[in-house]
């Protein structure tokens, strides 16, 4: 059986293992306070059995590893919430941004500015002949110009500002995926399976980063390497250890940023395939949010110059002239106005209907010689003085149905495609400010759960070290024991 030698070697592994235990507790608590931290736990094993005659005697205990306390499926479940967290908040904070002004119900918004235009029609109808009620005819049309071009340059720089974004954060992407893909080379390399805790730690919070900027999928492999490709599946960003950048390039006809994926010399175009995150919430307002405002605003300037200038124009033969309204460039349309708007489109729906009046509102001005001479100002269909007929009739286009395209269906009135306008506008707001704060409830209700089970608890951590501690004591003790009977064997037995 074994001596008393053995013996000293049981209280030492005792020791010792109690010691490295109480390590991991000192890293625990040193890093209560630290961001993504995930708390360590020592595992603790006998040692193998030694076999004396027909009996197995124990060796003591080792430190078989230090695991860190973490929920793969619980941190992927994060990733995925996160970039829908901060894609409806930069959605709900641009929308909200502008609409103080497109939204505007007072006298300078869009549609007491329509309303007016159309009511110094009215106005003048009442005295076709009085010059003062022609000249504040063309200051109201003048402010409902530069209402809508105002409200048109906003949106435009609100596009600009989400394009000079895009290239910003995926150049953040590209560095957080380079981080990752080195990380992983680390942790795939680690002699023990699981025993690089901190440098997962600094990965997860890397992928938590990067899921702010945008949605993706992750999988771990068997070597405990993170493999990351977009949520659509469009494009791998980090595969064991290599990282594929995302580029940012101008091209199109616009200008504005493209964002492909460099895979091993395989470019592919992924600007539509990014849906979350921030970088997919810029990509989003600036093609598809941003536009459809900009789509009702030119709808509802072609609307209003197509049906004013076909009451107002004179015809002589063939030949249309007096329209009163034109366009900001040399155009010859059936309508004076640009020959790709002038010519009414035939209904239609689809994806195409909303550039059938693209930059109508920056086209738009008041004819060149009515602006000269009010005089030309069309008030009735002849020359009897005190005829009204012209003045009336575009006055009642202001609420008669069927005069505004709005997608696809001719069916608005101008007085309902403005209410369209804003309501459309709250609606979109309204509807990202509830999805945000799902979002963040759902993302804390998470993050909560996952530190509730990886994060660093004081209490237990005391616990635990006042274990240890007796523990450690308890091996002390026992050396101490074994001490002095090997004290008393030489000491006594020896002489």
């Amino acid at each position: 059986m074994p001596g008393l030698n053995a013996s000293l070697y049981l209280g030492l592994s005792g020791l010792q293992a109690q010691q490295a235990a109480l390590n991991v507790v000192g890293h625990n608590i040193a890093n209560v306070n630290t961001p993504g931290y995930t708390r360590q736990r020592a595992d603790l094993s006998a040692g193998q059995s030694q076999i004396e005659g027909q009996i197995y005697f124990g060796t003591g205990v080792t430190l078989s590893s230090v695991q860190g306390i973490r929920d793969r499926f619980l941190d992927l479940q994060i990733y995925r919430e996160t970039a829908k967290q901060t894609g409806a908040d930069e959605r709900y904070a641009s929308v909200n941004a502008i609409a103080s002004s497109l939204g505007d119900t007072g006298s300078t918004g869009i549609a007491a500015q329509v309303q007016a235009f159309f009511q110094g029609f009215q106005d003048l109808s009442t005295n076709p002949e009085d010059a003062a009620l022609r000249t504040s005819l063309l200051g109201k049309t003048q402010a409902m110009i530069t209402g809508l071009q105002t409200r048109y340059r906003l949106l435009d720089d609100q596009r600009a500002s989400a394009d000079q974004a895009i290239g910003a954060l995926v150049g953040e992407v590209n560095a957080l995926t380079g981080q990752i893909a080195q990380l992983n080379q680390r942790i795939g390399t680690e002699v023990t399976s699981g025993a690089n805790n901190d440098a997962r730690d600094q990965r997860k919070s890397l992928t938590d980063k990067l899921a702010g900027l945008v949605g993706i999928n992750v999988v771990e492999s068997s070597k405990g390497e993170y493999q990351i490709t977009l949520d659509s599946g469009n494009a791998v960003l980090v595969t064991s250890t290599s990282a594929f950048d995302l580029v940012a390039k101008r091209s199109g006809s616009d200008g504005y940023l493209q964002v492909s994926s460099n895979m091993a010399g395989t470019v592919v175009d992924v600007t539509s395939a990014i849906k979350e995150g921030t970088l997919g919430a810029k990509l989003d307002l600036r093609d598809n949010i941003l536009v459809g405002f900009q789509a009702q605003l030119d709808q509802l300037a072609a609307g209003i110059a197509s049906g004013v200038n076909s009451v107002h124009k004179t015809v002589v033969g063939a030949i249309a002239s007096n329209y009163f309204f034109q366009s900001s460039t040399e155009a010859n349309g059936s309508n004076g106005l640009p020959v790709s708007i002038a010519a009414t489109p035939a209904l239609q729906s689809g994806p195409g209907w909303s550039n059938l009046y693209k930059g109508m509102v920056n086209l738009l001005s008041v004819n060149r010689d009515i602006v000269a001479n009010p005089s030309l100002i069309t008030a009735g269909a002849g020359v009897a003085v005190g005829d009204n007929s012209r003045a009336l009739a575009i006055a009642q286009l202001g609420s008669a149905a069927g005069t505004v395209e709005m997608g696809g269906t001719a069916t608005a009135s101008f007085t309902s495609a403005v209410a369209a306008l804003i309501t459309d506008l709250g609606t979109q707001t309204q509807n990202y400010k509830v999805q945000s704060t799902a979002q963040q409830n759902l993302v804390s209700a998470l993050q909560s759960q996952r530190d509730s089970l990886s994060g660093v608890n004081l209490d237990e951590e005391a616990s635990n070290m006042m274990t240890l501690q007796r523990g450690y004591q308890a091996s002390a003790r026992f050396i101490s024991v074994i001490n002095q009977l090997t004290d008393q064997l030489v000491n006594q037995f020896g002489k």
